[in-house]
């Protein structure tokens, strides 16, 4: 497994980029937010856990990945009716500074790109601005919700109500703050109130633990299938020969022929 210092940018000197573009390095921008998680979780939750997803997964993926700094601000406005910390975007805002910051490393020769989000709020704008990207930089950019690669394992793991997916400050996130930095807790406040999903009571640092090391091995996983992948790939929608028209004329005569029998 590769050391922390090994897969962080912004532990690298200028000039080393050259040669680990020129390796074929993924470079995983992760985005998260600073919002409120309820009484018993810090507002920076999202980062805590997009920061540690992204640099174990890059740790232990079998090909060349460097991480960002986490991009900290994201889109929350459905959290500022709440009182207290959420800073939130524009749409706009992050769309802009994403692209900007994609092309800042495709301008340093690297060509497989993967916006790493760990908030809700953000999945539309991180899609948009990756399928843009991709086709406008003709690169390999991806999106990917680091809690959607593993939606089986909050099933195995949580024993509340939300289940099927990482939920809003509740049993399956602060069991992952339990994990990461546990100090940075308020047991004494683990509550249900307004503005979370579901009662963080249940939760316990060994769910942190297995929620998180199974986001990190599916997230490196997908670091090793883009490393794979060309860098520069013809963007557009492929063309199957799937369609009456593009098949062979005796395999039209046999579908006439077995609706024919079935007639």
């Amino acid at each position: 497994m590769k050391t922390i210092g090994e897969v962080l940018w912004s532990e690298r000197t200028r000039e080393e980029f050259g040669a680990l573009a020129e390796r074929g390095t993924v470079v995983i921008v992760p985005v998260g937010s600073v919002e409120q998680h309820g009484l018993a979780l810090p507002v920076n939750t999202d980062n805590r856990e997009i920061e540690w997803v992204a640099q174990e997964a890059a740790r232990r993926a079998k090909a060349p990945v460097l991480v960002t700094p986490v991009m900290p601000f994201g889109i929350s406005p459905h959290h500022m009716m709440y009182p207290g910390g959420t800073i939130t975007l524009r749409v706009e805002t992050l769309l802009r500074v994403l692209a900007e910051v994609c092309e800042s490393i495709v301008q340093h020769g690297f060509d497989r790109i993967l916006i790493l989000n760990g908030h809700g709020g953000n999945m539309g704008t991180v899609d948009a601005a990756a399928l843009e990207l991709k086709c406008r930089l003709v690169r390999q950019i991806r999106a990917v919700n680091w809690w959607e690669l593993i939606i089986p394992v909050f099933g195995a793991v949580c024993d509340g109500p939300v289940t099927k997916t990482i939920g809003h400050a509740g049993e399956a996130e602060a069991s992952c703050v339990l994990a990461l930095t546990p100090k940075s807790v308020r047991r004494d406040r683990m509550q249900l109130v307004p503005g979370i999903t579901d009662n963080p009571v249940l939760a316990t640092a060994e769910k942190g633990k297995r929620i998180l090391d199974a986001g990190a091995a599916a997230v490196a996983q997908l670091l090793e299938e883009m490393a794979a992948s060309p860098g520069r790939e013809v963007v557009g929608i492929p063309t199957y020969p799937a369609y009456p028209h593009d098949r062979p004329a005796v395999d039209r005569r046999r579908r006439t022929d077995r609706r024919r029998e079935h007639a």
